[in-house]
Order: structure tokens, then sequence, then C-alpha cells
């Protein structure tokens, strides 16, 4: 690769390949069962189409590659983006540097959610880019058999600058269907929603979902006889790493008579990778990503292990990302689906890698621990801390609410032994603790809390 010179900081990136801004299902529709070859034909054209125009009119870009001497004129190959730095979520603290049209192309203003009490990053899009996220989400759902027979229940926030309610809204406005814009409501509105509406698919978070059954329930109704036949699910895990259903998923299953499907979206690359109705691992999407697993040195892992997700969102024009890191370990599918689709899929996420934990040799994360419980009736809310050892290696301690008071809790050790092969510290505690500790920093559901008490 050819590199660049102090004295080359006026070099012109512009290319006359101008950048693809035209979403359409029908034009790439094919791409999805194609060949090897012919999918990266087509990655390698957007992503070089992507680079170029990232790199033409973002400062960020075109001083970092400055400083790290890239001259983007060697790069020619969907391979080459392994030469190419990585960008980190602290990149995205300023959105000014990064941006690439002019501020009055800006028609919308997305923020992250921030659960973790950082800073929301704002996502700014253009048109073009609203018009890429409807189409997306179009794909996502025509992939779970949704059409314009269906009517959607989409309870997620379409105001607060969420992206995610506003993105399932469009693509199901694509694909036609029937949309029901109940928002993040209380369960009480959604079940009568669904009732008034006769809504047949719901996109929500799995509590959420979970608690609009038990309101149904608790009101002498039941959500299996209701018109609800899929469940999409948004925001939270549903599967664990071999792909089989979690406790939640397969307690939503039952308690509403439909089939459940997993994705796996963030704000800052705008896609959202969706299961199909084989519902074995979300689809990548070649037009709109190139996905990456990476390792902890940042060189790229075989498909089948698991690693970093690193992430180009191709065709975004307003805060176009290269090589985002998601900070998500998961791994990649290459065997063709049952549905006929040849895109690799992306398996469900195990765990963050600020949380990925060494314990007792084995690998672990919170949320592991997590899947093994959560769902089950005995289990009623917790959290886990986790600090080091004399010898720097990490101690990991369950607080365990349970939901009746003369459970010894024993079956938690046998499940956790048979599912993540090691057994933490654990610690009963009250609901009243569990909750007082667990809903100060997370609102959002009754879940386990990671909080990570290690020196840096």
């Amino acid at each position: 690769m050819h590199t660049m010179k102090p004295s080359d900081h006026q070099q012109n990136f512009c290319t006359d390949e101008p950048l693809v801004t035209d979403f359409s299902a029908k034009k790439h529709a094919a791409l999805q069962f194609a060949g090897e070859a012919e999918i990266k034909t087509v990655q390698t054209r957007l992503f070089l189409r992507h680079l170029n125009h990232t790199v033409t009119h973002s400062a960020f870009y075109r001083e970092l590659y400055l400083e790290k001497g890239i001259d983007i004129s060697g790069i020619t190959d969907l391979d080459d983006i392994r030469q190419l730095p990585l960008t980190r979520k602290q990149d995205l603290s300023n959105t000014d540097p990064l941006l690439c049209v002019d501020p009055r192309e800006i028609v919308d203003v997305c923020l992250t959610s921030a659960t973790t009490g950082a800073t929301p990053t704002v996502i700014p899009l253009t048109t073009s880019d609203l018009s890429r996220l409807a189409y997306n989400e179009e794909i996502a759902l025509a992939m779970t058999g949704i059409d314009e027979t269906d009517t959607l229940l989409v309870c997620a926030a379409l105001d607060r600058c969420f992206m995610a309610g506003i993105a399932y809204f469009l693509g199901g406005v694509k694909l036609k269907a029937r949309m029901v814009r109940s928002g993040a409501g209380s369960a009480s509105q959604h079940w009568e929603m669904i009732k008034f509406t006769r809504a047949t698919a719901i996109v929500g978070v799995p509590s959420l979902i979970h608690k609009i059954g038990l309101y149904a329930r608790e009101n002498q109704e039941d959500p299996a006889h209701s018109t609800i036949k899929k469940l999409i699910a948004i925001g939270e895990p549903t599967k664990d790493e071999n792909l089989a259903l979690l406790p939640i998923a397969r307690e939503l299953e039952q308690m509403w008579d439909a089939k459940i499907y997993s994705t796996y979206a963030s704000s800052e690359i705008a896609t959202t990778f969706c299961e199909c109705e084989a519902r074995s691992g979300g689809h990548l999407r070649p037009e709109l990503n190139v996905v990456e697993i990476l390792d902890h040195g940042g060189l790229p892992v075989p498909d089948g292990e698991k690693g970093e997700v690193v992430v180009t969102p191709l065709g975004v024009t307003g805060m176009p990302l290269i090589r985002f890191k998601t900070g998500d370990i998961s791994y990649l599918i290459s065997e063709k689906c049952s549905c006929g689709r040849t895109t690799k899929r992306l398996a469900p996420i195990v765990g963050r890698k600020k949380q990925m934990l060494k314990y007792k040799g084995t690998t672990v994360f919170p949320n592991a621990i997590l899947a093994v419980l959560e769902g089950d009736p005995r289990f009623y809310n917790g959290y886990i801390e986790v600090m080091e050892h004399d010898d720097r290696t990490d101690r990991i301690i369950l607080y365990a609410a349970l939901s009746q008071p003369d459970d010894q809790g024993d079956w938690m050790r046998d499940r956790l032994r048979a599912t993540v092969r090691v057994v933490p510290e654990i610690r009963r505690i009250t609901k009243e603790a569990a909750d007082g500790k667990v809903y100060q920093f997370n609102k959002k559901r009754k879940r386990l809390t990671f909080f990570d008490l290690r020196q840096e």
C-alpha cells in the first residue's frame, strides 16, 4: 500500500465514482442468493465508493489517514480494509469532524440510548440515510415473513431521538404493512392496542413483550389466543451462542403461541441483522455493511470463531464510518442457510468485549450468567460484581434474590455448572435489596446488572 508524506496534506481524495444512494429491494434482492464471488465483487465496488466519499468529505478520517500515512489510492480490494485503522466509540464524541455533508442536509438527528450512563452519541441523518434505514428494515422484516397482509405493532419509542422506532416504522411502511405506532407505552396500552387493531406481529424488547403478556393474563385474558403470530425481538438477547432459545424466549413463544425472531443492531451502524424464517442467525446485508470479526490484536478470525464485531456501514452519506468497533463479541456462520440465502449470518452476541471475564481458566460473560437464570420463575432479580484477587485474576460474585424465601438456590449452581461450566460465588439477598441496586442503574427491565469493580 502506498504511504503519504507529511507534505501531502493537500492531496485530493476525490474520485469520479459517485456514492450509491439508490436503495431498492428489487435492485439488490438477488444478492442474497448470489455466489461468494459475485457478493464480493458488488461489495468491493460499494466499499470503495464509501471509502472515497468518507475520506473526501470527513475531516476526521482525512486527518487520521494523513497521520497514519495512508493513501487510499492503494486500497483496491475489499481485503485491503484490514490496512485501515479502526474507529472507536470515543471517536464519535464530536460529530462535526465526522460530518460529510452541509449541515443543512441533515433532516433527522438520532441519539444512542447511552444506557451505560455515558453521553449519548449523536447520529445525524440525511434524506438518503433515512431511505437507507427504511430499506434495511424492509428487508429485515420481510425475512421474517411479514408482508402487506400484516399489522405490525411497533413497541419502540418514535420520540426522544431514538433510531429503532422510526427505522421499523419506515421499513414496515415500505413493505406496505399496516403500522401501529404504539411506542414506549405501558403494558396495558399495548395490550389494548393489540386487541383494537388486531395486530399480527410485535416489534419490541423481550422484557416488554413479556410484561404485555403478563398483563393480559392478570386480566383473565390469554395472549396465546390473540392475533399475534410473530415476535420480532430487539435490544435484548433471545438465544445463546449455540443458537438455542434462552428461557425468556421459550416462555414468550409459549405465552403468545408465536414464533420469536432475533435481531442485532446499533444506532452507529444504522443496520439490523435479522433472522429469516429458518431462525439460524442474523443475515448480513453485503450491500449495506462490511462485517469483520477480529481478535484482541485486531486480526480477522476464521468463520465460527468468536471475536469483536467490527462494521463498516456502506451507503451512509451524513456521518459515514469505517471499521467501527461495536464492542460486541460474536462469530460468523458461513454455512448456507436452509432458506436458500447464501449470505453469511451473525450469531447471537455472546457479550461485551469490556465485560469478558477469565474465571478459573474459563472465559465467561455476565450476560451468559443472565441467560441461565432469566426466565426461570424461581429467580426474582439480582446483580453481578466483579473484582480482582491479589493475583489479578477475576472474582465474580452473583447477588441473587429468589422468588421463594425457602428456596436454597442449589439449582442455580447446577444450572450454571452445566451451561457456563463455572459457578461464581453466590450470595442471597432480599428482593428489596436487589431492586434497590438494579433499578438504581437500570430502569428498563428487571434483569441482572453488571458492576465492574476491577482496577484499571
